[in-house]
């Protein structure tokens, strides 16, 4: 003799009672008090959602109306963390010191005087805050010392770069998630 097969019942969603499922998708008993609890949590979850997706479609329009140099900013930001975490242990490029209540990113040859070089990080070393602001960077003993950090044929490029280059917001977008992912890796390693 066979045993008489089992209904599976299912809890309400809102009263908890135990109930038989006549629809897949059905997650309360056909109460109308249920019913009703339900469809407002359920409407509630749909207005949130939309609301979330209209948020990031309003942030993506808003990013997309951003001028160049907020972009060129956002790498540069990037590419200094990026070399002030790199060159960490490292003195000052300009004058050796180890004590400095700020640390900079500081440009051998300027962001003004080769924007091609603006996010290079052999151009780019770790400078005390005296050297970088009050000094104008001391670029003869920043030359002086360059060419023991990265070698002589990387000075040598540096030295002889193509000068001007007209960034994308693309490109910049690159660079940023470029260095800020080289960054990551460097603290996590």
């Amino acid at each position: 003799m066979n045993a008489p097969e089992r209904i599976k019942t299912t809890k309400c969603k809102q009263c908890r009672a135990p109930f038989i499922k006549f629809r897949m998708e059905q997650k309360t008993c056909l109460d109308p008090e249920c019913l009703v609890k339900q469809g407002r949590i359920e409407a509630t979850k749909r207005q949130a959602r939309e609301a979330r997706a209209q948020r990031a479609e309003t942030k993506a329009r808003l990013l997309e109306l951003k001028p160049l140099q907020y972009w060129l900013k956002r790498a540069e930001k990037a590419v200094n963390a990026f070399i002030r975490e790199r060159d960490r242990d490292q003195p000052c490029i300009s004058c050796g010191t180890h004590d400095a209540s700020e640390w900079h990113a500081g440009h051998w040859i300027s962001v003004g005087a080769s924007s091609a070089l603006r996010y290079d990080p052999a151009n780019i070393h770790k400078q005390c805050h005296q050297c970088n602001w009050f000094e104008g960077g001391r670029s003869s003993d920043y030359e002086a010392r360059l060419p023991a950090r990265i070698g002589q044929e990387e000075f040598d490029r540096i030295k002889f770069a193509r000068r001007e280059r007209k960034w994308t917001r693309e490109e910049c977008q690159a660079i940023e998630a470029e260095f800020r992912a080289k960054l990551k890796g460097l603290m996590n390693g």
